[in-house]
């Protein structure tokens, strides 16, 4: 007999030998009485609960267009819910966009929405801040020429329109906006005119009706000054940050006077979040936070890394953007998120190009979306990101 052949016998023998022990098996479990015969059953061991799924904080890019007028840039992003934000900037020239520029987030994608222009020559919105979908502010600047003018957009649910510029600065720039509440609009920037050094550090509120000044002395004196960011958690509840004399400075207005926060952190302070008024975040070129005694530097970036925005959504979910070097000579994004006990990096996929997010926004249910600009040898166009989160 040959190998092949004794070994399929080998194999036809197993078979049934195994069949015949199946059948025997079979025929005395069946006589056993029903207790027993359940009782003789092999019982597979509980299944222990699945680890859970890692989730770690990431991003990635989304599309954002770009108008017809060419290149683009986003300055700042709010969102309101998770199908409605907004994200703002200008468009034409990287320099001196000669449009204002905003997007509407629908949870999806991005969409042109059309804004109105105060200047025959530049205009750009640098902040925006909303407290619906039917209730939003961006606030920026125009040119026609002459120097810079502030410029403010209401959006009413269906139209973007310019409100008054505020009387007090008819000459400057807005460059940040807080809404408490749709009579109590907050905005911070300058007067005057920087090329010439002449810049001076306004802050303006909105009472629904009209704008009035909100004189900044003593907390800020004379010299040259700038404030760039505001956050309001009530009209006697304002935080504000800038510069004077090419120093940081961190304001509060307690509902009558501004006094002026000591900060102990170098480096420029360039946003502002207040979660509650014990609980305030400041980024720029260092992290600080306030709680309610004092400033205290929390974390650490690497030389050359800049924070341009900051987003607090809880104590243990805080988000702040900006740039880190690269070794090309480019930016590159850089997105952090705040635990409450640290500070960590969220990663994201590479992108070529040089890349700067200026603006964070973030809800509770884990939306984060960032925005900013993107040079790269078509230019310069928007770009704009989403992160993700754990929850629950």
């Amino acid at each position: 007999m040959r190998l092949d052949e004794r070994h399929q016998r080998a194999l036809v023998n197993a078979v049934v030998a195994a069949a015949v022990t199946a059948i025997v098996g079979l025929m005395v479990v069946s006589a056993l009485p029903e207790g027993e015969r359940r009782s003789t059953a092999t019982t597979a061991p509980p299944q222990s609960p699945s680890p859970p799924v890692a989730c770690d904080p990431s991003w990635e890019r989304v599309p954002s267009p770009t108008p017809e007028d060419g290149g683009a840039l986003l300055a700042a992003v709010v969102a309101v819910a998770p199908d409605f934000a907004w994200a703002v900037g200008g468009s034409g020239d990287p320099v001196a966009p000669s449009s204002t520029l905003a997007l509407l987030w629908n949870g999806a994608e991005w969409d042109l929405v059309a804004t109105p222009n105060a200047g025959s020559l530049a205009n750009r919105f640098d902040a925006v801040d909303a407290l619906s979908p039917d209730a939003a502010w961006a606030v920026g600047r125009a040119s026609s020429g002459a120097g810079d003018v502030p410029i403010v957009a209401q959006w009413d649910g269906g139209t973007w329109t310019l409100l008054p510029s505020p009387p007090a600065v008819p000459e400057g720039a807005l460059l940040g906006i807080a809404a408490a509440s749709t009579d109590d609009v907050w905005a911070v920037g300058y007067a005057g005119d920087p090329t010439l050094g002449q810049e001076r550090a306004v802050a303006v509120h909105w009472n629904g009706l009209e704008w009035s000044s909100v004189p900044l002395r003593p907390a800020i004196g004379s010299g040259r000054s700038t404030l760039v960011a505001v956050s309001a958690l009530s009209g006697a509840d304002v935080w504000a940050v800038g510069y004077q004399r090419a120093r940081p400075v961190i304001v509060h207005y307690d509902g009558t006077t501004w006094s002026r926060s000591p900060s102990e952190v170098r480096g420029d302070v360039l946003a502002v979040a207040a979660l509650e008024p014990d609980d305030v975040w400041a980024v720029g070129q260092r992290i600080q936070h306030f709680d309610g005694a004092g400033w205290t530097e929390i974390g650490s970036l690497r030389p050359g890394e800049v924070l341009r925005s900051v987003a607090a959504v809880s104590p243990s979910d805080v988000w702040a953007v900006g740039t880190r070097p690269a070794g090309d000579g480019t930016v590159k994004p850089l997105v952090l998120r705040f635990d409450g006990s640290a500070w960590s990096r969220v990663r994201g996929r590479g992108v070529a190009g040089s890349v700067t997010l200026t603006g964070v926004s973030a809800l509770p249910d884990g939306t984060v979306l960032g925005v900013g600009y993107r040079d790269g040898p078509e230019g310069r166009t928007s770009f704009a990101l989403r992160g993700t989160t754990c929850v629950g």
